[in-house]
């Protein structure tokens, strides 16, 4: 899908940007899932710091994975600085921030009216983002789980299951995707374990974050929209899943190789599920998740945004 290229003299206040995720590598998802599980338990502070940048690489692949789309974060632009969730907290930053990253820009319309039109003015928005950065909202890792719970409660688990390992064949040349095949036959109630306790835990974690006043990215943009004055003025109406298929879609590579002994490391990984009894915490109606929250695609896919063109900070 052909963009424009928009410079910063091009931006317009109240853009919301969108930024594009690609997949690691299937070898890459493999380590970060073995070391989700070496170090689920953790008990000290640079346990945690491991278990949760594994955890992210796996949340960012399975939210354009499952989500069906690119987009893995979110911000919001006043015409001066970019308004966003990130690991200090709701803050305005520059705009060089990006230089490194792929960024979408996103407009919002309502019935045939442009924001920044008289119908429309962008001034209740910008109030209210800065409201935001003022009250000095923190952000917390664990908020991350709340993307993907609410992405993979859009799909019943063999479709995720069958997703997760067909990508995986695909970056095997073909006389060696039957062991992944063969993987995911014997370990099949495993892998459903593994990934059933890992949506359990992010329903743990939003249990744990609605207890606070913290924010994650897509929600700050989408509160700044959803509670702009007058309230439902601004509203992001979010797709229906029937009309929610993007025109994009982050692709991978076919045939890239994986050192066989991570595959042997991860089957040892699952063996040590049984011993390490990481789902007796119990379940959760998982399947079920209250719409509680935006996710980048929401952003994206609503009838009242546009792709307005990719940022260019060159």
């Amino acid at each position: 899908m052909d963009k424009s290229v928009l410079k910063p003299a091009d931006l317009k206040p109240g853009d919301i940007f969108l930024c594009v995720f690609e997949h690691p590598g299937a070898e890459a998802y493999f380590d970060a899932l073995i070391n989700t599980i070496k170090y689920y338990n953790y008990k000290d502070e640079a346990d945690r710091t491991k278990f949760l940048e594994n955890a992210l690489i796996i949340l960012r692949g399975l939210i354009i994975t499952f989500d069906d789309d690119i987009y893995t974060h979110a911000s919001f632009w006043n015409g001066e600085a970019i308004v966003e969730a990130g690991l200090s907290g709701v803050n305005a930053n520059p705009l060089e921030h990006y230089k490194d990253t792929i960024t979408d820009v996103y407009r919002y319309q309502k019935d045939g009216n442009e924001l920044g039109s008289n119908e429309l003015p962008n001034t209740p928005l910008l109030e209210e983002a800065q409201k935001l950065v003022d009250q000095n909202l923190n952000y917390s890792y664990e908020t991350a789980y709340l993307y993907i719970l609410l992405c993979l409660t859009r799909w019943k688990r063999d479709e995720w299951i069958t997703l997760m390992k067909d990508f995986l064949k695909a970056q095997l040349s073909e006389n060696k995707s039957s062991y992944i095949e063969l993987i995911f036959n014997i370990y099949h109630d495993k892998i459903v374990m593994l990934f059933e306790w890992m949506a359990d835990e992010m329903i743990r974690q939003i249990v744990a974050y609605r207890k606070d006043d913290g924010l994650v990215c897509s929600e700050t943009v989408a509160k700044i929209y959803n509670e702009a004055l007058p309230i439902g003025n601004y509203h992001i109406e979010k797709p229906l899943s029937a009309d929610s298929n993007p025109p994009l879609r982050s692709k991978q590579q076919d045939g890239e190789p994986i050192d066989e002994h991570i595959l042997d490391t991860f089957i040892e990984s699952l063996k040590e599920l049984e011993k390490n009894d990481i789902y007796s915490a119990g379940s959760y109606s998982w399947g079920n998740a209250v719409d509680i929250e935006y996710t980048p695609h929401d952003l994206a896919r609503s009838k009242n945004t546009y792709l307005a063109g990719r940022l260019d900070l060159t």
